[in-house]
């Protein structure tokens, strides 16, 4: 493993410790602030989490893909490979969501979760990102990369801004950007229906933060994170110009934000140049610290959790369904945790908090137990 590589993976690691943590408080009702997403339009720290994978992705494919290239020997067998890889992913996060049972005596498996199958998501959304940038990647090089990001960004604003759409009662919409309200949101209804979004219930469009056309921009994000990948890790080529680069899109992303809100839920494209600067930034400032204090030791937690974050996640996944599952006293074993910690320190954020907390250090256990065997579930 390079020392660059090991930055990568310690930037990975970050990621997923973050996304565990925020995705299991003692109780969504008491959460401190920078642990939330935006509620609508703007960008908390928890909002970069996930456009932090996805950018991570595409330097990572920046680094393998030529290697790969050439031990596969041809395109279509790299793009068959990114495509298995891809559905791997969205067979997963289908898994996830499957694996839940209540014991509400009207609860139906079959009706309930099967035939209201979540088929976006977190995983499914990665999945589908790679293979498109792997397909984007295989065809254009250099500086047509960064073309074809900013083709899609313009694309994807010009379909969300200029095509007209209307709701069951024939009003007529164009240039949305509200909740349950914008091309996007159309898209997903009339695509997918209600029954199988994430927002099933928003009026006048049930939709999916990580629906169809917003993928569009996810792709984006990765082929940012592709050109950060091969201009500094590849060419090796100034830090100093590639942070003005950075700080240049997150300026232009928030002047822009009068017209095109920053929005992770519509993944805008705002939202990618905010995002995909300060993840830019991360990533310069891993680098610089391994640079000035050496790269991370062994069984560094970053460095074990980085190397490992499907297997993490999937673990998280499966854990935090099991602790709502599981009955303590006529209540969850998440939610009895969480009432003898809110009732024992009296301020319920901070209770929320130390059971995602302890939460976290549970699923890293085994995490720690595979890095030491030398176990790495690769995709």
């Amino acid at each position: 493993m390079t020392q660059r590589i090991r930055a990568l993976d310690a930037f990975r690691g970050l990621a997923i410790f973050a996304m565990v943590l925020v995705n299991n408080p003692g109780t969504w009702g008491a959460i401190f602030a920078p642990l939330k997403h935006a509620s609508w339009h703007g960008l908390t720290p928890t909002d970069l989490i996930f456009p932090g994978f996805i950018f991570i992705m595409g330097v990572t494919i920046a680094i393998h893909l030529p290697r790969e290239a050439e031990r596969l020997g041809n395109r279509l067998t790299v793009l068959a490979t990114a495509a298995k890889r891809a559905l791997i992913l969205i067979l997963l996060g289908w898994g996830l969501y499957l694996f839940w049972y209540s014991g509400e005596p009207d609860f139906n498996w079959v009706e309930d979760r099967l035939l209201n199958l979540r088929y976006l998501g977190v995983l499914p959304r990665l999945g589908l990102v790679y293979v498109l940038t792997v397909a984007v990647v295989s065809a254009l090089h250099g500086k047509r990369l960064g073309v074809a990001a900013l083709a899609l960004l313009a694309g994807y604003w010009a379909a969300m801004t200029f095509i007209p759409y209307s709701d069951a009662s024939g009003e007529l919409y164009r240039g949305m950007w509200a909740f349950g309200n914008s091309f996007a949101a159309y898209l997903d209804h009339h695509l997918l229906g209600a029954q199988h979004l994430y927002y099933s219930n928003a009026s006048p469009f049930a939709f999916d933060p990580e629906g169809v056309l917003s993928t569009i921009p996810a792709v984006a994000t990765c082929l940012s994170g592709v050109w950060v990948g091969q201009y500094l890790l590849l060419r090796r080529a100034s830090k100093a110009k590639l942070f003005m680069v950075a700080a240049l899109a997150i300026v232009a992303g928030y002047g822009l934000a009068a017209w095109v809100p920053v929005n992770k839920a519509l993944w805008t494209p705002t939202f990618v140049l905010v995002s995909s600067g300060m993840l830019t930034i991360i990533l310069l400032l891993f680098l610089w610290h391994e640079n000035k204090y050496g790269s991370l030791a062994d069984g560094h937690p970053l460095l074990v959790a980085g190397t490992n974050s499907i297997a993490f996640y999937m673990l998280s996944g499966v854990l935090a369904r099991l602790v709502s599952m599981i009955q303590v006293n006529g209540s969850s074993v998440k939610a009895w945790f969480y009432g003898v910690a809110e009732a024992f320190i009296g301020w319920p954020e901070l209770a929320s908090l130390i059971v995602a907390l302890v939460f976290t250090l549970i699923c890293y256990v085994p995490i720690r137990y595979m890095y030491s065997h030398k176990i790495f579930w690769r995709i």
